[in-house]
């Protein structure tokens, strides 16, 4: 026996249309049960299953009591008991083993509690799904961003999303790499684009676009157009991101691969607060080709040539790995997936 204690996260809701009975044939669907031959059961095995009775069992056991479940449906409580007690009846055992003073779930509740919450989850995305089919591409996606792509890359395609699905709402936000990894892999965001490295086992990540760190400084810096040897940044300062941010981590590495030092290193919070100080003559600075486009062009910023490879490093997109994706999310996806090219070529001109 197990004793049930109150769940922390939000339990899968069940619209009100989605009340009804299911059949055999559904239950099969909606627990992937592959057809007899197919290494499943029978479909005229399986019982009919009322999801409201589903619904009441699995709030229950979530909640840990029945008047709880009840307040939490909006039901009676003897409603509730009738819709677990209905449940046993069909399905032929006790999924209770203790009702008072807190419920305690049976063997056979602990299995069925783990597949309501798929099945009743499964039928929420069924109907958030339908809706937005009928309602001719509406929708929310939630996006995650670094600072760079989320600063300078995202905005100019965001507006043409938006403008090719203006019943769409993009909801945007901007964090360092390693908490975009982790809002993915929570599924608190459904698309992330983040520095190559930072997404988990959790994440499914493509490709998006290749981005230069460049090693830039005031124009009237000393080694402004000259060949900045080892020896010579080994007297210099260098302004870096915090940690957690993918683009300190890319500029650790390069720096230890080619085995540049620096005489002395700041943390400033963000790029745009890096791109200001070394425009003061503050230091030098790596920074993204993207985020200094701008500064280059108007001659407020020069790169530094130092005596080492190119700095380069991959963004990518990252999803959720095996979640669904609403129709909107699969739009923003491709639509994001095709704009890299010219985000690409737009880093190339400048």
């Amino acid at each position: 026996m197990h004793t049930v204690t109150p769940l922390q996260h939000s339990a899968p809701q069940v619209p009100p249309a989605c009340s009804l009975a299911l059949t055999s044939c559904e239950w099969c669907m909606m627990t992937a049960v592959k057809p007899e031959g197919m290494g499943g059961v029978a479909a005229d095995t399986l019982p009919d299953l009322d999801l409201g009775a589903l619904q009441a069992f699995y709030q229950v056991a979530r909640l840990g009591g029945f008047s709880r479940a009840a307040d939490a449906l909006h039901r009676s409580q003897p409603a509730v008991s009738r819709q677990v007690q209905a449940l046993e009846a069909t399905l032929g055992c006790p999924l209770f083993a203790e009702r008072r003073p807190r419920v305690v779930l049976s063997d056979p509740g602990r299995a069925l509690f783990a597949y309501a919450e798929r099945i009743l989850r499964l039928c929420g995305e069924v109907v958030e799904t339908m809706e937005e089919l009928r309602s001719l591409g509406r929708g929310r996606v939630r996006l995650a961003a670094s600072t760079t792509p989320g600063g300078y890359i995202l905005p100019a395609l965001l507006a043409r999303f938006t403008a090719r699905y203006p019943r769409i709402d993009v909801h945007l936000a901007v964090a360092r790499s390693a908490e975009v990894a982790r809002r993915v892999a929570a599924r608190d965001a459904d698309i992330g684009v983040l520095s190559e490295g930072m997404a988990g086992p959790e994440c499914f990540v493509q490709p998006f676009v290749a981005d230069e760190l460049l090693l830039v400084g005031a124009p009237r810096h000393g080694l402004a157009g000259r060949a900045a040897t080892a020896g010579l940044l080994a007297a210099e300062t260098l302004l870096l991101r915090e940690e957690g941010s993918g683009s300190r981590q890319a500029v650790e590495a390069h720096l230890e691969q080619e085995g540049l030092q620096f005489g002395r290193r700041l943390t400033l919070g963000c790029s745009e607060g890096i791109k200001r100080a070394v425009a003061a003559g503050m230091g030098l600075g790596f920074l993204s080709r993207f985020v200094v486009a701008g500064e280059l062009s108007r001659g407020a910023l020069v790169v530094v040539s130092a005596e080492a490879k190119a700095l380069t490093r991959a963004l990518h997109i990252a999803v959720p790995r095996e979640a669904r994706m609403s129709p909107a999310v699969a739009a923003l996806h491709a639509f994001l997936q095709q704009g890299a090219a010219s985000a690409d070529a737009y880093a190339q001109s400048v």
